[in-house]
């Protein structure tokens, strides 16, 4: 089945260039019908903190804080229901409201809401539920006092920072670019239903294809779609995505569909500023889907002339013909990178279905080879060599249909490396992916990654900072984050390592190859009593480990910094 498109192009007549330096002027669209919200659908501004007794809460980056601003960990069901509270302090969640958004359509007893509930109380050592209140019958109210307003106008823009200098979040870690890697940094939001303001499958598929086209440029880093996909609501509006995304433009829109057509009102702005560098309207038609890619290069060459960057190569997309499928295909990725095996596994089900239904479609089989990666690094999986073949055998068949498919190529990079460690091989895919789209955060990562425990740490770091910075919001971030981690351990820098190594461990606990590398990059900082500690519960995941066992597997393992590793875990006290 040939890849397939959008029918329609961009008609000459309908375009509407805007001259640069106009300001963002947060209006109701168009297309809003008097709605009071600016293009990311925003009706009104909301907390970023919130006091709550002695603990505070930032809305922005989910974590709870005590009064010496440590962190105060809640469980991952806990978490997301003082989330959902604190979006409306004061005002009444109904239980049956929140039990419906945290487990959706799992059947769970009030218990499991009980028990949340009673995580939250210890945490704010809300011992008279003054600050947690149970309203009998009802459900619950969060009491607590707003700190900060996210503040969002056009009338007073932020200072543009100099040379791309990142703006850090507090609480937040980012990358450690290389000079040669200080790029202007887009992000492709998901277009909104322009009548709900609410992301809908034509809109993600449309940020989908204009992110893959400049996704290809060299001259400008692309935020993940993954990432892109996380930020559902900007208090900030525009500009708020400097902050979170550390975005220096912005592609967003509406969508709006009337029976066989659709109305794209897209926008490229400068965060910074919030100037509006190039806007257009276009009416198109959405009958049989056509093989038309016009109007995927019309938008980006617009981009890349705003930001003054070289023309990139003309895209060859094959996305899901039928949007149906398309959505189906955004909610198995999803489910994939939820690190639950549960709905791990529901994903495959969901991919296997697209598989058969779209047999001659690369984009299924990748994200399948990548589900049998990821199962072997998770540690889901009795048998990595049974799943290095799955995975093998699914990207080799995603190539046949599509030679320049950079997430089967990645995939095939991971198994030589890690599973099969064929490094050389590993390399070659690596880079292969890297040519076609420069901007593939897991291909630089990987690579990065390749290169550090090869004894060349100062290119595995940059690649590796790289990919960082790519994906702010990245679902699977955590992964990122180790991998920079042990990037920056092989470099000698520990106390970097260290950081990295625990945010990561942060976003997902029970990863063991992050209590690995936190530990050697603890000892190597000078911190041994912290290092046996992060040992011990290394040891109680991992009973079995043992330096040996890991230097037989490690690919690492015939080069000086899996020597030194292997050392480092010794002096932590991992047997030998």
């Amino acid at each position: 089945m040939a890849w397939k498109k959008l029918a329609g192009r961009f008609p000459a007549a309908r375009t509407e260039h805007v001259p640069a330096q106009r300001p963002v002027l947060h209006e109701p669209s168009v297309l809003q019908k008097g709605r009071e919200t600016d293009i990311f659908g925003n009706e009104r501004q909301t907390p970023d903190r919130i006091r709550l007794g002695e603990t505070t809460y930032d809305r922005t980056n989910q974590r709870l804080s005590d009064a010496t601003g440590r962190e105060i960990l809640l469980r991952a069901q806990s978490a997301r229901v003082l989330q959902v509270l604190a979006e409306t302090p004061g005002v009444l969640v109904a239980r049956d409201d929140l039990i419906e958004r945290i487990w959706g359509d799992v059947s769970v007893t009030d218990d499991s809401l009980t028990q949340c509930v009673a995580d939250i109380r210890r945490a704010l050592a809300d011992h008279d539920r003054a600050l947690l209140r149970t309203m009998p019958k009802r459900g619950y109210v969060l009491n607590g006092v707003v700190l900060e307003v996210a503040a969002a106008t056009a009338a007073a823009p932020v200072d543009a920072p100099t040379d791309h200098a990142i703006i850090e979040p507090e609480g937040t870690i980012t990358a450690q670019l290389d000079p040669r890697d200080v790029l202007p940094t887009l992000a492709v939001m998901p277009m909104r239903s322009a009548l709900e303001g609410k992301q809908e499958p034509l809109g993600i598929f449309i940020a989908d294809e204009i992110a893959g086209a400049l996704g290809r440029s060299e001259d400008v880093n692309v935020i993940s779609r993954l990432s892109t996909a996380q930020v559902t609501d900007t208090p900030g509006g525009v500009s708020d995505l400097r902050r979170v995304l550390n975005a220096d433009f912005v592609v967003s829109g509406h969508v709006l569909t009337e029976g066989d057509r659709a109305m794209l009102s897209v926008e490229f702005v400068e965060t910074d500023t919030q100037y509006i560098l190039w806007s257009e309207r276009v009416s198109l038609p959405l009958g049989p889907l056509l093989t038309d890619t016009d109007w995927v290069a019309h938008i980006a060459s617009h981009v890349r002339n705003a930001i003054m960057v070289n023309e990139v190569r003309r895209l060859r997309t094959r996305p899901l013909a039928d949007l149906k499928l398309f959505s189906v295909l955004h909610g198995a990725v999803g489910l994939m990178h939820r690190l639950s095996p549960r709905y791990f596994n529901e994903a495959r089900d969901l991919l296997t279905y697209l598989i058969e239904r779209a047999p001659n479609n690369p984009s299924p089989l990748a994200w399948m080879a990548r589900w049998h990666v990821l199962r072997a690094m998770q540690g889901w999986s009795q048998d990595v060599q049974k799943e290095a073949q799955a995975a093998i055998e699914c990207a080799e068949r995603a190539l046949d249909i599509d030679s320049e498919n950079t997430l089967a190529l990645t995939s095939l990079g991971f198994v030589m490396t890690n599973l099969l460690h064929q490094l050389d091989d590993a390399r070659g895919y690596y880079d292969s992916a890297l040519v076609i789209n420069p901007n593939d955060a897991q291909a630089r990562a990987l690579r990065g990654m390749l290169q550090a425990f090869t004894d060349h740490a100062d290119d595995g770091k940059r690649d590796v900072e790289r990919a960082l910075h790519l994906t702010p919001r990245d679902p699977h971030r955590f992964f990122y984050l180790i991998l920079a981690a042990g990037a920056n351990l092989s470099a000698g820098d520990y106390t970097r390592a260290v950081t990295l190594a625990q945010e990561s461990l942060r976003l997902n606990r029970t990863h063991v190859s992050t209590l690995r590398t936190l530990a050697a990059a603890q000892m190597g900082a000078g911190q041994a009593d912290a290092s046996q500690k992060t040992v011990r519960e290394l040891m109680r995941l991992q009973p079995d480990l043992r330096v040996s066992t890991w230097q037989r597997n490690a690919p690492s393992r015939n080069f000086e910094n899996g020597r030194r590793f292997a050392e480092l875990l010794k002096s932590a006290g991992v047997p030998d």
